[in-house]
């Protein structure tokens, strides 16, 4: 998927409308940073626990972009799919 696709797709998620290219640049980098917190390899194919998760970390770092210094209660469910997914992407290692 495009980056653009991605971009549009996160917004979606975190019913953010707003077309501003600051934003949008904040959204991009923390989205990314959720991809890599997530520690297991981009799908090749659509897989909507990863979409799930890494929409859901994005929308978590930008609700907490402010809170410097304070570690912020992580996003209730979460856990639970980082888990699947990593243990998904370890099954297909072999």
């Amino acid at each position: 998927m495009a980056k653009e696709e991605q971009l549009k797709a996160v917004k979606a998620y975190m019913k953010e409308d707003r077309d501003d290219p600051e934003n949008d640049a904040l959204i991009w980098a923390l989205y990314q940073a959720a991809k890599l917190y997530l520690g297991v390899r981009e799908p090749k194919e659509p897989n909507p626990l990863y979409d799930l998760a890494v929409w859901r970390l994005t929308l978590h770092y930008y609700d907490h972009r402010d809170a410097v210094g304070n570690e912020a209660d992580f996003p209730a469910g979460l856990r639970p799919i980082i888990n699947r997914l990593k243990a998904d992407d370890a099954v297909n290692i072999l």
